[in-house]
């Protein structure tokens, strides 16, 4: 999962960016509204998070644009605009979802969680591969029943994965998904990840599998 974030205040940004962070979904910030097409044209995006007030133009004329390309990917706007007549233009100009500021990062994440589901048409919130489980609205894993413990990274990694149900995904799109722009990705770095997951799910049912030149799938045990 990754999301992109238009926002011209720094310690704003940040907060929503470490907010992201910690429900496993990477991000990429920018202050300019201009930036947004450029940003979409290079990664992949589930999900925009749109300032209306912003220094090159106004927010709202970004997002008709937006639409207007015929980009579907689920917006939400943070504003400090709180009049009705704001809120129902962002929303008649394409936003999905409207937060005024200030706002409580808890209910950001609602927010967001409840957007990402919307956009994979998710009804039953859990994906099942096997014994392993992934629960889309509160992002945690379970193995056998059982909560399984994991880092960020490796939750990002998983998650990938278990999306996919078998198919092979490739180290350069795992990157693509779970680093942001500042980070340094590299491919040793998912053969980390990798490495620390099959530990994880060692003697159960279900395993990553390489396969050479190409990426790494989850896989069934089959006696």
């Amino acid at each position: 999962m990754r999301a992109l974030v238009i926002e011209d205040n720094n310690d704003i940004a940040e907060c929503i960016q470490q907010s992201l962070s910690d429900m496993g979904i990477a991000s990429d910030w920018f202050v300019e509204g201009r930036r947004v097409e450029d940003a979409f044209r290079t990664e992949e995006y589930n999900l925009l998070i749109l300032d209306l007030n912003l220094p090159d133009c106004d927010g709202l004329r970004v997002l008709r644009n937006f639409r207007k390309k015929g980009r579907e990917t689920p917006v939400l706007i943070i504003s400090a605009r709180t009049s009705i007549d704001e809120r129902v233009s962002g929303l008649d100009c394409g936003a999905d979802d409207y937060l005024i500021k200030p706002f409580d990062l808890q209910e950001l994440d609602a927010r967001v969680r409840a957007l990402l589901r919307r956009e994979n048409n998710v009804r039953n919130p859990v994906i099942s591969f096997g014994p392993l489980s992934f629960n889309q609205s509160t992002r945690e894993f379970e193995l056998d029943g059982e909560p399984l413990e994991l880092s960020q990274r490796e939750r990002a990694v998983l998650e990938i994965l278990i999306r996919k149900q078998g198919q092979v995904t490739s180290k350069d799109k795992i990157a693509q998904s779970i680093f942001n722009f500042d980070d340094e990705a590299s491919v040793s770095s998912i053969e980390l990840y990798v490495c620390r997951l099959r530990k994880k799910l060692a003697n159960a049912k279900v395993g990553i599998i390489t396969k050479r030149s190409l990426g790494y799938a989850l896989q069934l045990e089959t006696t």
